[in-house]
């Protein structure tokens, strides 16, 4: 994955901040004891290698302070090099006290590590947009990601509730606190959501041989057209949606194994993977949904039922939230393999968009976005 850091994500830290965003501090001295373990060298490559290893902004003046220090306490030794171009430079060794005191120094390193994935985790946790938004960014999917029973349910769709699915009587409005009889008497207007794709995303969590693996994507694209009352869905007139996104967004922070998934799929054949939904009925007055609809993914569309969380943030803001086990094998992929890893076919598939009004249309119902 690329990454982000504040600049590339928008935000900038004001005057006024009371912090700066930085990596963790004191591991300079460590990032030197770990280089000097790989081979002798001098100054120059360390500063170099120090700053490959992205502990922080270190610059020149402090990494010879550092090896003057751990020269001092023993850790280091060094020793000239034949002069080049008139100058004489000196090459820096680990000592057998060194190699213990890295040693452990990878243990503090661990234990800090441990703290840092618990505090990833509890920021994904929030399940906030921007904390999904962050795990994509940040390709933290291995730290984050949480076990999961495996039941896939592309193949298992009870089809005969579609039928009920694809309306709601009278009870639903009661359910959700509206009254029929006065919704009829208003005639809703179907509002028309446009999903915002910086801040949409989907997760693909899979299990490998070698253990979990995700791959993420932000861009979700696409138009929801739904009847809203008090910030809740009306189930009449029926909602729809379309939902597409570029499979090539897809990565997992691993170029090998993103390349399997790309060539499996056929991305150059099948760009994109679309989801249009064909009903929908409340659960309660929670505000969860059981939808029913279509995905088309490696050209081939299969039904898809679910259940989903929306919120009305605002009265102009929509989120949704939701997850279903899907088998690649129903849309014609045969399990990726690379080299001796291999990923099951059963594979968990995250949702959440967030969507903005765009305009209300007074038809009674949403016929093709």
């Amino acid at each position: 994955m690329t990454e982000h850091n504040a600049t590339t994500v928008g935000w900038q830290p004001s005057r006024r901040s009371r912090f700066e965003l930085a990596a963790p501090r004191h591991f300079l001295l460590p990032a030197i004891l770990l280089l000097l373990a790989e081979a002798p060298q001098h100054g120059y490559s360390l500063a170099k290698g120090v700053d490959e290893l992205r502990v922080g902004h270190v610059d020149r003046p402090s990494v010879y302070r550092a090896l003057a220090q751990l020269e001092l306490d023993g850790l280091v030794g060094s020793s000239p090099e034949a002069p080049r171009a008139g100058q004489g430079r000196r090459a820096y060794c680990l000592t057998e006290e060194g190699e213990q005191v890295l040693r452990s120094w990878m243990g503090v390193i661990k234990q800090e590590r441990d703290g840092l994935d618990r505090v990833l985790r509890r920021y994904v946790a929030s399940g906030t947009v921007d904390a999904v938004l962050a795990e994509v960014e940040g390709g933290w999917h291995a730290v984050t990601a949480t076990p999961w029973s495996p039941v896939s349910s592309t193949s298992r769709i009870d089809r005969s509730r579609r039928s009920s699915l694809s309306a709601a009587g009278p009870d639903a409005w009661a359910e959700i606190g509206c009254d029929p009889a006065d919704i009829d008497s208003r005639r809703p207007e179907v509002i028309r959501f446009r999903v915002v794709p910086d801040r949409s995303v989907v997760l693909i969590d899979a299990r490998s041989s070698v253990g979990p693996i995700t791959f993420g994507a932000i861009g979700v694209a696409g138009v929801i057209e739904a009847s809203v009352a008090g910030r809740r869905i009306c189930p009449q007139p029926l909602p729809t949606a379309h939902l597409q996104m570029d499979v090539e967004r897809l990565q997992s922070g691993n170029s090998l194994y993103d390349a399997e998934l790309l060539r499996r799929i056929d991305a150059r054949r099948h760009p994109s993977v679309s989801l249009e939904l064909r009903g929908c009925t409340a659960l309660g007055s929670s505000g969860r949904y059981r939808l029913v609809g279509e995905m088309t993914f490696h050209g081939v569309k299969r039904p898809l039922d679910g259940t989903v969380a929306v919120v009305m943030s605002s009265d102009h803001t929509m989120v949704v939230r939701g997850e279903q086990v899907v088998d690649i094998r129903d849309f014609g992929i045969a399990s990726p393999t690379v080299l001796m890893l291999r990923i099951y076919p059963d594979v968990v598939v995250k949702l959440q968009l967030e969507a903005e009004l765009e305009q209300p249309s007074r038809s009674h119902g949403a016929n093709g976005l």
